[in-house]
């Protein structure tokens, strides 16, 4: 009706569904598994994976009550099969996409299943439906019941609706239904935290103003980045794990980037507005909601590492011209997510507008962003540079053994291989036996001396 291609489908059988289902999956080269044994609820996969076929028992005696089950009118349609010709809609579903309706098949809806409290939404960001007055007020009646449901079936719905484009708006909508403060009270408590004269927004809108600036990042990467669009699209589209692909833990990383602000928010002795260690806390406080749900360890990995690395950007910036050292050390600490960690502080930076800031600003740091964008793929593609130098060789030229000294001098001469500062073996063991030498020296030195 929509004139789309479903992806999902949903069907009904007066008898026990397996076997219908197995024979289907079979039929067409696909994949089955059970889903529930409880509710009697079977998927076949389609053999490119792209199309899912949930096979159900019918409920009740009847396919109507059975659409009586369902959540909006909306959904609660059906055809016969064989056929299809005729529309089983008792409801009026029909004539309420034709308006653009969500409209509950009735008011018990989230009581039976409180994940529809996060579907309203989803369906109407993603299928440009309404939901009316009196629907939102019901759904904020109910929208305690909206962290009952399992933790891995909330984080599908959210992920949903922050892969739909607004973003932005989409959290604030979750915010203006009371879904916000139920399901992320952490982003919810940053409403109303004033900061200093360099933002013009409170942490909760200069948040939703990052994710918006993401999303044009993400959606327009070649005007940001001339050269490197396509090859960030590629990037930001590739997976990470199951649950997530790159794009969405970035979004989930500019949500959370300021999280630990009202935690960590002093004025100091010159009456400015101060966030120390925002970043750090931030990263443990995005680990604890990401575990809260159940979410794979590579994403909560990638999210909790551009969280606590958002800051180090704004290290460069306090020099004018960064050395070629200060840029490698941020690629460094920032990989192996430093593209992403890139695009984030643009983003960031985007959404501060206060009196403090100048377009030179946002200028001078778009063109450090450029600069460190290209070095970052041009390390990506050129490494891994081969060692000049083994722990090994280094012991046996020192003189001492296996520690933690080794791998730091490995680490520095990589620094200088990198840097092209050199480029034989010679010259690796010459600068560690200079190192080593400084180290020495300045390690039997009394403490406060000199």
């Amino acid at each position: 009706m929509l004139g789309r291609d479903p992806y999902d489908i949903d069907l009904v059988t007066p008898g026990p569904p397996e076997p219908l289902a197995r024979k289907f999956a079979d039929s067409i080269g696909g994949r089955f598994f059970i889903m529930s044994g409880e509710f009697m609820t079977c998927r076949a996969i389609s053999a490119d994976g792209l199309v899912n076929y949930d096979f159900a028992a019918l409920r009740g005696g009847h396919i109507i009550e059975d659409l009586g089950e369902r959540d909006f009118t909306v959904n609660a349609m059906a055809v016969e099969l064989p056929g299809g010709k005729k529309v089983i809609d008792p409801f009026g579903g029909g004539a309420h996409l034709a308006g653009r309706e969500m409209v509950p098949v009735n008011d018990s809806i989230f009581d039976n299943d409180p994940l529809r409290l996060l579907r309203a939404p989803r369906l109407e960001k993603t299928h440009k439906l309404v939901i009316g007055p009196s629907l939102a007020r019901l759904i904020s009646a109910r929208a305690t019941l909206a962290s009952s449901p399992a933790a891995e079936r909330i984080f599908l719905e959210l992920s949903r609706i922050l892969a739909a484009p607004g973003v932005s708006a989409s959290v604030a909508r979750l915010d203006e239904l009371g879904l916000l403060e139920v399901l992320l009270p952490e982003l919810s408590a940053l409403k109303g935290v004033t900061q200093n004269e360099y933002h013009h927004l409170d942490v909760f809108n200069h948040v939703l103003a990052s994710v918006e600036a993401l999303e044009n990042e993400l959606d327009n990467p070649e005007s940001f980045f001339p050269g490197r669009g396509q090859a960030i699209g590629k990037r930001i589209n590739r997976g990470i794990a199951g649950d997530a692909d790159c794009r969405l833990a970035l979004i989930l990383a500019a949500l959370f980037h300021d999280i630990a602000k009202p935690h960590c928010r002093f004025i100091d002795e010159d009456g400015q507005v101060r966030f120390f260690e925002h970043d750090r806390l931030g990263a443990d406080l995005a680990d604890d909601i990401l575990t809260r749900f159940k979410v794979s360890n590579e994403t909560k990995k990638t999210v909790t590492h551009l969280v606590r690395r958002h800051l180090r950007f704004e290290g460069l910036l306090q020099e004018n011209i960064p050395s070629d050292r200060a840029c490698l050390r941020y690629l460094k600490a920032t990989e192996p997510w430093s593209i992403e960690a890139i695009l984030l502080s643009v983003s960031d930076r985007l959404a501060v507008r206060g009196a403090r800031v100048s377009e030179k600003d946002i200028d001078h740091h778009l063109g450090l962003a450029r600069s460190l964008m290209e070095q970052a793929f041009t390390r990506e593609e050129t490494r891994p540079l081969p060692a000049l130098v083994s722990g090994d060789e280094l012991m046996r030229d020192l003189g001492i053994g296996p520690g933690p000294t080794v791998g730091e001098l490995l680490d520095q001469i990589q620094n200088e291989q990198e840097l092209g500062n050199i480029v034989s073996r010679e010259q690796a063991l010459t600068l560690a036996r200079k190192l080593a030498s400084w180290n020495s020296e300045n390690s039997s030195r009394p403490a406060g001396g000199g």
